[in-house]
């Protein structure tokens, strides 16, 4: 009994001291976790929104700023467009679980026998109403070609050679550049006859009806940053029903922002259509690097090197009359114009009067030099022949230096 009466007491003061505690702490340094309100971002695993049907899976991933204690769940939903059912199937929500960063969704674009006109399809991923996020939803639009097992589907993506502006901040390829994806019949525009003009990267499917033959894929900027120049790579892929999967080139340093305009091109690659089969071959020209070409020869009776080549605004001719100009004439050339010319169909060359030169004698500045001239191209021997006046203050000086014509004369060969 005695024994019984102490326990009793030990257990009672026990309790009373565990209580004593409990009261007294406060809970200092204890960590209690709380949802918050993480953004929410997505990212595209895809490079291309106009695609062909050929149930293809497109997946991207949704994710958070933060950790959350609850699942952040998201809806998605078709809210515009033409394309229905039959055409998709998609990830109608996305469930972030608690604890973790990112979940992912996918949008499969799916084929069917049907010859169908060009689809729409706008998907939103989350709305007003996502729980536990802050979110402002987000739309996606694809443009759905139809595709069939003698078609080639093409896909031109891009990338910049330094993904940052000036300062460091990233920039993605779709915002730096709006390129167009032409089918040209030439190597050139001259031939171009269709072709894919998206607001992201470019898809054109080259319908197995069309004639056998050679084709070209080109690439031209619509639009591009004019802030910074950088560099582009670009990416070309071949898909064919059952027969090509993914035929992937690189065309590294293609082409340069510094000039935009149809003359500045490239030319990535030749298919030759056999019926319903195609074959590739690799092209790489870049129009501005492909049409320089350098003359050699004489020119006001000196030895000469002339280059000739094309910009923005047309075919350009350097170097003329710089020998002359300088050794016997002896001034010095501080500034040069960009000459243009132009040549018809019949070799006749033509260089309407321009600035061509300012110069320093005895280092005082001299008045303006023109040029005008005419000559031929003669395609099958490579040679380039012109004669052309320097004018000064409305003096031609090949009146009084040139030759017995009264002009000076360039002779040249490539």
């Amino acid at each position: 009994m005695k024994i019984n009466f102490i326990k009793s007491i030990l257990m009672i003061f026990a309790l009373s001291a565990t209580i004593i505690s409990c009261t007294e702490d406060d809970q200092t340094g204890d960590s209690v976790s709380v949802p918050t309100s993480p953004a929410v971002s997505i990212a595209l695993n895809f490079s291309n929104t106009t695609m062909v049907e050929n149930d293809s899976k497109h997946t991207y991933t949704v994710s958070l700023s933060e950790t959350q204690i609850v699942d952040v769940k998201l809806g998605v939903s078709q809210i515009g467009g033409t394309a229905g059912p039959d055409d998709y199937e998609m990830t109608s929500s996305i469930t972030i679980p608690a604890g973790y960063l990112s979940a992912s969704g996918s949008i499969t674009i799916l084929s069917d026998d049907l010859i169908e006109e060009t689809e729409t399809l706008q998907i939103q991923i989350g709305s007003i109403t996502t729980a536990n996020a802050s979110l402002t939803p987000i739309t996606t639009d694809f443009t759905i070609l139809n595709y069939t097992s003698g078609d080639l589907a093409i896909d031109l993506s891009w990338g910049m050679s330094i993904a940052t502006d000036d300062t460091g901040t990233e920039i993605s390829a779709t915002d730096f550049a709006d390129m167009v994806l032409s089918i040209s019949t030439t190597p050139d525009l001259s031939g171009e006859f269709d072709g894919a003009d998206g607001s992201g990267f470019e898809t054109y499917v080259l319908d197995g009806s069309e004639p056998d033959g050679d084709y070209y894929v080109l690439a031209y900027f619509y639009d591009a940053n004019s802030d910074i120049v950088r560099d582009l790579d670009f990416n070309l892929e071949f898909n064919q029903d059952g027969v090509i999967n993914g035929e992937s080139y690189d065309f590294p340093a293609a082409m340069s922002n510094a000039s935009i305009c149809d003359n500045n091109f490239f030319v990535l690659t030749k298919i030759v259509k056999t019926g319903n089969n195609y074959s590739f071959e690799d092209q790489s020209i870049n129009n501005f690097e492909n049409q320089q070409t350098t003359w050699s020869g004489t020119d006001a009776g000196y030895d000469s090197q002339v280059t000739t080549g094309v910009d923005c605004d047309g075919m350009v001719i350097t170097g003329l009359n710089a020998g002359w100009m300088l050794d016997f004439w002896g001034e010095v050339v501080v500034e040069a114009g960009t000459v243009y010319y132009t040549v018809d169909a019949s070799g006749v060359v033509t260089i309407p009067n321009q600035f061509l030169y300012t110069t320093t004698y005895n280092g005082a500045v001299q008045p303006d030099y023109n040029i005008e001239g005419t000559g031929t191209y003669n395609t099958a021997t490579g040679t380039l022949n012109i004669q052309y006046s320097l004018i000064q203050d409305g003096w031609y000086l090949g009146e009084d230096y040139g030759e017995a014509d009264g002009f000076f004369h360039a002779m040249l060969t490539k």
